[in-house]
């Protein structure tokens, strides 16, 4: 969101609602194993860091928990003795490898999604790449002293390698630390890390890169690419050497042994493949469910494990290098050189081989071996018998072990009271969650989401979108930025408080906000060694004054217009209701029709700690809070973070629009809450015209109040209506009836006696009640007092009767269906005419 004038936007703050479970929710993009082989990394899609033993079990154990990043974990590399990661959130994270303990350091400089990092053997040097083609270098020594606080932070910052302006998707480097590969959508670039300059563009590929292996020396590269082939270049002379296709899909991970004898490959195929560069002799050692996105490998080549798009990282067990190496003394070894035949540009040598140099490229040798191919055009050619499509038989047909997971949310759809959220995971099964609680309401098993949806439609509702659920952690969550947060309410009772008046409204970013941060709040002001931050300097409305207004403030038919849609009131500043109702809906004309009848003060500067949302979920909610930019380590102000509603310390860097609504109680306006429409009598009808049919009010305000409202202005001109509310939703009914009878005072005679409840379906309209009276005459439609105690009151839109449970925005947009003023007319029913509902569909 971009800020006038060029000024910072506000900070975005989401949460999440975490699931009982151990492992990950989300795919793994990383992979990281340690030096001793006895730990493995994984990185995930939500967010997290997972640190598994890899002893021989079915099921790994999980160690310990890396929490930190607020968005998708996209690079894990082991330098020296840290671990460090790379995120969408476009930092980078520091972590103590064997400890739960939170991140050494945050590292900043990217401007869009970091993708990709490296470290070289003792973790001098460390590269990382992004989306927007920027390639920095890290010098991890100076880092380390920052972060032990023997060295003063100023501001450490990457020096940045001149590459191609492309986006970044891998990197590597070499054993020294000297030299550095970068793929991108260009290519590849090789950078000396001393000058930070691009030495070298190896041409050749057609797609992406998106994966890199170099060799520890420095002398030989391999490049995976979205252009279904492998390349092996001989950086001394800057050529291609190889091309090896045995993918018939993107090749998107690499791993190579240390001699660089073999590679490993997966990719969008699900097919894992392991090829032996001196012979191409490849073979097909598993084969995934899902799109493998990273792979490590074990030093004995015994151990092989895979991330894909699911939440579970597979380990498989294969052949020793011995066993593996047989099948290439089958064929007559091959010679041990990578050259041989033709490379330029594109093509690639083929070895010597029993089958012959021209047909040895395509040649099937039985089993899972094959010869690579030297384009992925003479790949799509090889037919492999009794197989589905092109691939041969797998070494392994199950993995040896799984790490759990939970099944990532994929699907989310919002019901149309902007409270409750459907989602559906990997599994198929559709939930039914409130954002207000926090928690699942209703698991309806596997289904369609669509069926769910269309079932709990519900017309009658029309919120604005406070705040927008995601799932891309694999997980509920909704992200929330001002001033689009506060722009809807909803009525307290609706919430389950019975006993808060009829005519109470919330404001749902106000109530969530005061929920995620109360700790944070209660923290913050017992800890007297902590600043709380300063009041903005925006002018914000209170948040206690919810505008509930007074009978009195809708019979003003002389109001003035508002000139200005600003906010208004300030510490030690008082606001009448009448003003802030006209200044919310944007300075129309008109009258202001409340929704209550009293008046409540506003009390500015006093926090309003009181929240009508309360999670009822195990674990505890996550905010996470998002950076505004900058680079360094330790930046105070810009460094993004998470933690859960029950740990924090009131030390956390709140961001000052949340501040001000937490602890001050104070929010900006939003004119969303508002809405103007028009209000006249039907044509033909025989009540008279209001002094003002220009209004304003509040968008959930139901139709049943606007029908009272006319009904009083019909009194106040001798005219005495009777109410017969038409509902949608039948659970309205009797909660209307409750409402009439709490208001009884004497002043609704009339209103109160004799009511009749009619059922409102879509397609079968309201016939008219049995034994109904007949309708008025002419005469008696030409004197309009003669009305009294005769006339039931109708409301229509557009042609349509308007059921009463609707709200105004729910008219608007289910009946009206226009971007101007919404127009309602009122008039005296005729009991010998059927009524005309609105054709609404049902979400399909």
């Amino acid at each position: 969101m971009a800020s006038a004038g060029g000024a910072v936007p506000p900070r975005k703050v989401s949460f999440l609602f975490r699931r009982e479970g151990i492992g990950h929710c989300g795919g793994v993009n990383a992979l990281a194993l340690s030096r001793d082989e006895q730990q493995l990394w994984t990185g995930s899609r939500d967010s997290t860091i997972c640190c598994w033993s890899t002893a021989a079990k079915a099921q790994p154990d999980l160690m310990h928990e890396h929490v930190g990043h607020i968005d998708w974990v996209n690079g894990l590399a082991m330098a020296g003795d840290v671990l460090v990661s790379c995120s969408s959130d476009k930092t980078l994270r520091v972590w103590q490898p064997d400890s739960p303990e939170p991140a050494l350091g945050c590292l900043q400089g990217h401007s869009d999604y970091v993708t990709a990092l490296a470290a070289c053997a003792d973790g001098g040097v460390l590269a990382s790449g992004g989306l927007r083609g920027e390639v920095l270098l890290w010098d991890l020594a100076t880092l380390r002293g920052i972060m032990a606080g023997s060295t003063q932070d100023q501001g450490y910052s990457a020096s940045t390698a001149e590459v191609p302006r492309a986006s970044v998707y891998a990197v590597a480097i070499n054993a020294a630390g000297t030299l550095i590969a970068a793929g991108s959508t260009q290519g590849v670039s090789v950078v000396d890390v001393r000058s930070g300059r691009s030495v070298m563009q190896l041409k050749g590929h057609t797609d992406n890169v998106r994966s890199l292996q170099l060799e520890a020396e420095g002398r030989l590269l391999l490049s995976g690419s979205a252009d279904h082939t492998m390349r092996l270049w001989d950086l001394g002379q800057q050529r291609c050497v190889q091309t090896l296709a045995v993918h018939t899909d993107s090749v998107w991970a690499l791993a190579a042994t240390p001699s660089f004898a073999a590679v490993f490959s997966g990719g969008r195929d699900g097919c894992i493949y392991r090829t032996r560069l001196s012979t191409r002799v490849s073979e097909l050692l598993a084969v995934e469910q899902r799109p493998v996105l990273a792979l490590a490998v074990a030093s004995d080549e015994r151990r092989l494990w895979a991330a894909t798009s699911a939440p579970s990282v597979h380990t498989w067990h294969l052949e020793s290098a011995a066993a593996a190496s047989a099948h290439t003394a089958a064929i007559g070894g091959g010679s041990s050189s990578f050259g041989g035949g033709t490379s330029g540009g594109g093509g690639g040598g083929t070895p010597r081989s029993p089958l012959g140099a021209a047909a040895g490229a395509a040649a099937v040798l039985g089993g899972p071996c094959f010869i690579a191919s030297p384009s992925a055009a003479a790949r799509a050619r090889l037919l492999f018998a009794g197989q589905q499509g092109s691939h041969p038989p797998p070494q392994q047909g199950e993995p040896a072990a799984a790490t759990p997971g939970l099944p990532p949310i994929q699907h989310a759809v919002v019901l149309t009271d902007r409270r409750h959220v459907l989602t559906r995971d990997a599994d198929g099964t559709v939930l039914c969650w409130d954002l207000t609680a926090g928690c699942v309401t209703r698991d309806y098993g596997r289904c369609e989401l669509k069926e769910v949806e269309a079932a709990l439609f519900q017309p009658n509702h029309s919120v604005s979108a406070w705040c927008q659920p995601e799932v891309k952690l694999g997980s509920l969550g909704g992200a929330m930025e001002p001033p689009q947060c506060f722009g809807a309410e909803i009525y307290a009772q609706d919430l389950g408080d019975e006993e808060a008046p009829v005519d109470l409204k919330v404001n749902f970013g106000e109530q969530m906000l005061v929920a995620l941060f109360k700790g944070w709040a209660e923290a913050a002001q017992r800890n007297s060694c902590h600043a709380l931050p300063a009041p903005s300097t925006q002018v914000l409305r209170p948040a206690q004054e919810r505008v509930l207004g007074s009978r009195a403030a809708d019979q003003q038919s002389g109001a003035e217009p508002s000139d200005s849609g600003g906010s208004h009131g300030g510490d030690g500043e008082r606001q009448s209701n009448v003003a802030a109702e006209q200044a919310a809906a944007g300075g129309c004309e008109g009258s202001t029709l409340q929704d209550g009848d009293s008046e409540v003060q506003s009390i500015d500067g006093e926090p309003d700690q009181a929240t009508r949302f309360k999670f009822l979920t195990p674990l505890a909610p996550v905010v996470m809070v998002s950076g505004c930019g900058g680079s360094g380590t330790r930046a105070g102000g810009t460094v993004p973070w998470r933690c859960p509603t029950d740990a924090f310390t009131g030390k956390e860097d709140v961001p000052q629009w949340v501040a001000d609504c937490v602890l001050r109680g104070r929010y900006p306006v939003s004119r969303e809450l508002k809405m103007a429409f028009q209000l006249m009598p039907l044509p033909g009808s025989p009540l008279p015209s209001l002094l003002q049919s220009k209004l304003n009010a509040p968008r959930v305000l139901r139709v049943n109040k606007v029908a009272d409202y006319i009904r009083r202005k019909m009194e106040e001109q001798g005219i005495a209506l009777r109410e017969e509310p038409l509902f949608w939703d039948g659970s309205k009914e009797e909660k209307w009836h409750a409402e009439q009878a709490a208001s009884a005072d004497g002043s609704n005679d009339g209103s109160s006696g004799g009511l009749v409840s009619l059922p409102v379906h879509q397609l079968h309209p309201v016939q008219p009640l049995p034994g109904a009276a007949s309708s008025i005459s002419p005469a008696e439609r030409a004197r309009g007092s003669s009305l009294a105690g005769h006339g039931a009151l109708l409301v229509t839109c557009a042609g349509n009767t308007v059921p009463w449970d609707f709200s105004l925005a729910a008219v608007r947009q289910w009946i009206w269906r226009r971007s101007d003023d919404l127009v309602l007319h009122y008039s005296v029913r005729d009991r010998n005419t059927p009524l005309k509902l609105p054709a609404i569909r049902r979400p399909s």
